[in-house]
């Protein structure tokens, strides 16, 4: 997915013209026109870039790049000042106070955008390195959860068994015996749940064709399509390149996909499959649902371990999927609308 850059610039010719020479190499852009906005837009669509212009109304350059650098969620987002002061004082004052970079106006646009590269280069690695510790810490705590809670959830599923089948149906003791083994079989589930995210195949990777591991996770996920009313529609293109993958983890990731899409379908609905290639260099699988959506605010948790919606499970179905996408060096994008549905996006390099 393109990255995004947001353009903060009180003069609205300015970002007229940065929006569109922008839009033309391939960024998506978010326009705003204050200091005020310039913060709320980049706490609420979290851009990949900040075009900051200094002098603005009612909060300049440098209380924006302040305000932004001391929030932890956004601090790590590279802001790129743009002003026409060529004095050093005011150049020192912008890195103080965290910007990443200043270009004086007026500029050339080709420096302009090897600067806005560099920088963006630059985040993409960070975000590389924080999702490899993260996956460890994952890692590590998967480990933990499966070996410290699987025993012991066993054993008293297993007693509370021995307890039901040794009392008569009238005791109400029989019925709380019956809740522990029904929340006993849901923590078995979500032990599961984490010791396969733990324990995803990685190796014996060959070239695939990815429409038909995306035809053998529709069969596998039929039952669940059929009960929920739900209808498939394929667009896959003919001309793909091979994918290098292990095909057992990628159906896994799509089958989980799907699941997700069906599920989020209650009174039934359509799942469109769609495929394309990227030049020679990739391939794009958009798997596009009809349900009721993912609320904004729930977007940026859903990769997020034990962060579901769901009244049951454990929460590691998307983040299998990401790491499963990023163990192939893919990506997965996933945007949506309440009341309209959801579209999930993956992009795997050819083999």
């Amino acid at each position: 997915m393109p990255e995004k850059i947001l353009i903060v610039d009180d003069n609205m010719d300015n970002v007229d013209l940065l929006r569109k020479r922008l839009r033309a190499v391939g960024y998506e852009t978010i326009e705003g026109y204050d200091g005020e906005q310039a913060v709320s837009l980049t706490r609420e669509r979290h851009p990949d870039l900040v075009l900051l212009d200094i002098m603005m109304p009612k909060l300049d350059g440098f209380e924006v790049c302040e305000v932004l650098k001391k929030d932890e969620s956004t601090r790590h987002i590279p802001i790129l000042m743009l002003t026409a002061k060529r004095e050093v004082p005011d150049k020192v004052k912008g890195f103080d106070l965290g910007a990443d970079d200043y270009v004086t106006k007026p500029f050339n646009f080709q420096e302009l955008l090897a600067r806005i590269k560099s920088l963006l280069k630059v985040r993409r690695e960070y975000r590389r390195q924080l999702e490899m510790e993260r996956q460890r810490a994952l890692d590590q705590m998967a480990e933990g959860v499966a070996h410290e809670v699987r025993n012991p959830v066993v054993s008293i599923g297993g007693f509370a068994r021995r307890i039901i089948d040794e009392l008569p149906d009238s005791d109400q003791k029989k019925k709380y015996a019956q809740i522990i083994v029904k929340e006993t079989e849901r923590l078995e589930r979500m032990v599961k749940d984490i010791a396969d995210f733990r324990n995803i195949p990685n190796g014996g990777r060959q070239a695939e064709n990815i429409n038909e591991i995306i035809d053998d996770a529709l069969l596998q996920v039929d039952q669940l399509l059929q009960q929920k009313r739900v209808q498939v529609k394929r667009d896959y293109a003919s001309d793909l390149p091979a994918v290098f993958v292990n095909r057992r983890s990628m159906l896994i990731a799509l089958m989980q996909v799907l699941t997700n899409a069906a599920e989020a379908m209650e009174n039934g609905g359509t799942i469109t499959v769609v495929t394309s290639a990227v030049d020679s260099s990739g391939v794009l699988v958009e798997i596009i649902d009809t349900g009721r959506g993912i609320p904004a605010k729930d977007l940026e948790s859903v990769f997020d371990p034990f962060f579901t919606t769901k009244m049951s499970g454990a929460g590691m179905g998307l983040p299998l999927v990401r790491k499963i996408i990023d163990d192939h060096q893919g990506t997965i994008h996933i945007t949506s609308r309440v009341g309209e549905g959801t579209r999930v996006v993956i992009s795997l390099p050819a083999s």
